[in-house]
């Protein structure tokens, strides 16, 4: 192409050049001639540039360039619009986890950086002292760290971690103190990040959220607790727009364009109470420093409804703290709450005196002698000295057995029931199963072995392990007269981009045992309390600092609480179970009012250093149930999001891990039913693509190769009919209602095809 140019520049000069000299041509005849040398040269250059100008413009690239993609590049702009990541609150809106940003500090060193004046925006070597001090006094940044990054050979350079996480009020701070100082080459750099206003707020219950690298890009992620396994309700998706731009690279208003719409994280709205969170926090930090224990645990629940209304763990940490808190002697990330399972011990036993109570097993007015000897195991009660002999009664009734937390009366009442029938209140209670409340990692716990002793020892809390959250779903049932409850963790869950939310109501889980039975357990905690001579909690000298005489122990408006205590022994590491003077769990559940609870409080303690005394967990129930009390009224109003009830569209779930399944519907505050213990879900009974309303029952059919019977109290006739149609049972009902009051085969028994179910139906 060159050459030819050259070519068709040079050739007509030369012509016309020879020409001249041969023809002797005139003057005013060689400038025409050179003129039409002139003319035909533009003709043939303007034609050559159109044809690559047409060129260029069809085919739309020189090389390997795509000329419309620079040309945009240049006067257009696409960026990532990141999603905002839901808000967690508390039940009335009081912000626990928010989005925010923090800030990292940085220096200018490249001399080439300067205004359009010419003025430096970097920092000159000469101030470099100046700067050493400023950011000593004002961040505490190490002076050596300071002055080697200064002197590098690096543009611009930041100063390790006392130079990031900066606040924005501190950040402003800075801003106005270097501009005030004349510094200038000090600049920030925004980083996305997670706040927590409370501080030390149910903080392994919450858990944390942080910066990770997503496809080029940072975005916040759960890291552990509800954060972690609410992590796609409260993360969203990010969106892309474009803007045209100023030849300075400045947005030109009016240009952006939106690509694909941003979808902001769903807010959490949780069943913690801050009022009532922040006082137990108090109280636990006193229990913890006054004991001196290895690990404490306490849980508030609204017993008509399941909702969690505070629970709390030491040892702990915050936002601030938590890349210390391993520096804590036994803590765990693990929360106590639902991630650890244990023996729980005595408080055990009020699910053994509900099942005896329920099946008639026992006549609580009946006297026995507290010794037992179990094959090669000898059982003793807590009071038994060294000399064999017990510092009470020897011959008591059961129910001051239980009163007195007696092992030998509940080895008694569990031997007279069989192993059998034990078991299936075991099973109706839900142990050994997971609550599926939507928290992540949740402990399933362990039902006792089948063996004769183990069997035994579990109607007092011993081999068998259990989550808090278990326990709590078990003591609903104590506290609601049988009816047991889910539960809960989320009271609503807000999508800010549709203005709709699914607010959660209380779950009905099944009915373990009878009205009268769960009555009577609460009448026999109240002994626990008030029995001056074998009640476990009442005390004969008082509480002085909460200014209590001898009497009972828990006590809330001047009431005595219903209670039942409980001393665990701890399994050790080598095996058997460890021997030191302090080591045990020790605990208490809380049932107030006493003849119809409003609230459950549970509390354990894990190996205090002092000598135990109840009055340490006393301390944390009595104030914490007083002020639930006062704010009975206030806790059954949520918090105003000016939103319309949502929809939840249902899934194929065939051929998905069952359990994943459940937790993944209660996070969308629906209530999964697992028919059965099988890994895989088989069949459900609502349809793919179906919209249903918050709280709908999913019934989850499992590849289980026994076909169990669940609980189906308070099921709807349909989903009965569900049921009998996947097992091939006949169903036969009596009476007249909506929903399911009892059943012909029991819980947890194997169904065989044919068999006929006669269900009672009331409201």
């Amino acid at each position: 192409m060159i050459k030819f140019l050259k070519k068709l520049i040079f050739f007509p000069f030369r012509k016309v050049s020879r020409n001249a000299r041969k023809t002797n041509w005139s003057t005013e005849r060689n400038r025409k001639r050179v003129g039409k040398s002139l003319f035909f040269l533009a003709i043939a250059l303007f034609t050559v540039f159109i044809f690559r100008f047409v060129w260029l413009i069809t085919v739309n690239h020189v090389g390997g360039t795509n000329l419309t993609t620079m040309a945009k590049s240049n006067y257009q702009s696409t960026e990532t619009v990141h999603a905002k990541r839901g808000t967690i609150y508390d039940r009335t809106g009081a912000a626990i986890a928010v989005d925010s940003s923090t800030y990292t500090i940085y220096a200018v060193i490249d001399k080439t950086q300067v205004d359009s004046n010419g003025n430096p925006l970097y920092i000159d070597k000469k101030d470099f002292t100046k700067v050493e001090d400023f950011l000593n006094s004002k961040l505490g940044i190490d002076r050596d760290l300071i002055k080697k990054q200064l002197n590098s050979k690096l543009k611009q350079v930041q100063f390790g971690p006392k130079g990031s996480d900066i606040s924005l009020e501190k950040m402003k701070e800075i801003q106005k103190a270097a501009e005030n100082e004349k510094i200038v080459g000090l600049g920030f750099t925004a980083n996305i990040s997670r706040s927590y206003p409370f501080g030390n707020f149910a903080s392994q219950f919450i858990g944390i959220a942080r910066p990770k690298d997503e496809n080029g890009t940072q975005a916040l992620k759960g890291d552990m607790g509800l954060e972690k396994a609410f992590n796609n309700v409260l993360s969203g998706e990010n969106g892309k727009e474009t803007y045209q731009k100023d030849i300075y690279g400045r947005p030109i208003p009016g240009t952006t364009k939106v690509i694909e719409p941003v979808k902001n994280g769903q807010d959490v709205y949780t069943t913690l109470d801050a009022q009532l969170q922040r006082n137990l926090e108090g109280y636990m930090d006193k229990a913890a420093t006054d004991t001196g224990a290895q690990q404490l645990s306490g849980t508030l629940v609204d017993a008509h409804t399941g909702e969690i209304l505070a629970t709390s763990q030491r040892p702990t940490y915050t936002a601030t703290t938590i890349n210390d808190a391993e520096k804590q002697k036994y803590f765990t990330w693990n929360s106590l709450l639902s991630q650890s399972a244990f023996e729980p011990g005595s408080t055990f036993k009020t699910f053994l005196m509900a099942g005896a109570l329920d099946s008639g097993k026992v006549n609580l007015n009946e006297t026995y002698q507290r010794k037992l000897q179990v094959y090669d195991t000898t059982i003793n009660d807590w009071d038994v000295t060294e000399n064999k002999s017990y510092t009470l009664p020897e011959t008591v009734t059961y129910a001051q057995g239980f009163a007195l937390s007696s092992n030998i009366g509940m080895s008694k009442i569990e031997m007279n029931m069989g192993d059998a029938l034990w078991g299936s209140y075991l099973n109706k209670f839900k142990f050994g199963l997971k609550v599926r409340a939507g928290l992540d990692g949740e402990n399933p716990g362990a039902l006792p072995s089948s063996n004769a002793v183990s069997q035994i020892q579990s109607s007092f809390g011993q081999g068998v392990a259990v989550t808090p959250l278990q326990l709590i779903r078990g003591w609903t049932a104590i506290a609601g007269n049988g009816t047991m409850l889910e539960p809960h963790i989320v009271s609503k869950v807000v999508d800010p981009n549709t203005k709709t939310s699914l607010t959660s109501k209380a779950e009905v889980v099944g009915h373990p045992v009878s009205n009268d039975a769960a009555s009577g357990v609460r009448d026999l905690m109240l002994t626990v309390n008030t029995d001056p001579v074998y009640g476990t909690s009442y005390s004969t000298s008082g509480d002085s600092e909460q200014n209590l005489a001898a009497g009972p122990l828990f006590m809330v408006n001047g009431e005595p609480a219903a209670v039942k205590t409980g001393t665990a022994q701890i399994a050790s590491t080598t095996g058997g179970y460890m021997t030191g003077s302090q080591d045990y769990l020790y605990s208490a559940v809380v049932m107030y009012p006493a003849k119809n609870p409003d609230f459950i409080f549970y509390m354990n303690v894990k190996i205090p250093t002092e000598s135990w005394t109840l009055k340490y967990i006393a301390r944390v129930a009595n104030p914490l149930l007083t002020s639930a009390e006062a704010m009975k009224n206030d806790l059954s109003v949520s918090a105003d999001t000016d939103t319309k009830a949502g929809k939840v569209t249902i899934e194929n779930y065939k051929g998905k891990d069952s359990g994943d399944t459940a937790d993944s519907l209660r996070r969308t505050v629906l209530s999964p039913v697992i028919i059965g213990t099988g890994a895989k879900v088989t069949a459900q009974s609502i349809a793919e693509g179906e919209k249903v309303s918050a709280n709908s029952q999913i019934l989850l059919l499992t590849n289980d190769k026994d076909q169990v019977m669940p609980d189906m109290y308070d099921w709807s006739k349909k989903e009965v009919e569900q049921l009998a149609n996947w097992f091939g049972i006949k169903v036969t009902y009596e009476g007249s209602g909506n929903k399911v009051l009892t059943q012909s085969i029991e819980t947890s028994t194997n169904v065989k095809k044919g068999q006929t179910l006669t269900v009672k139906m009331g409201n």
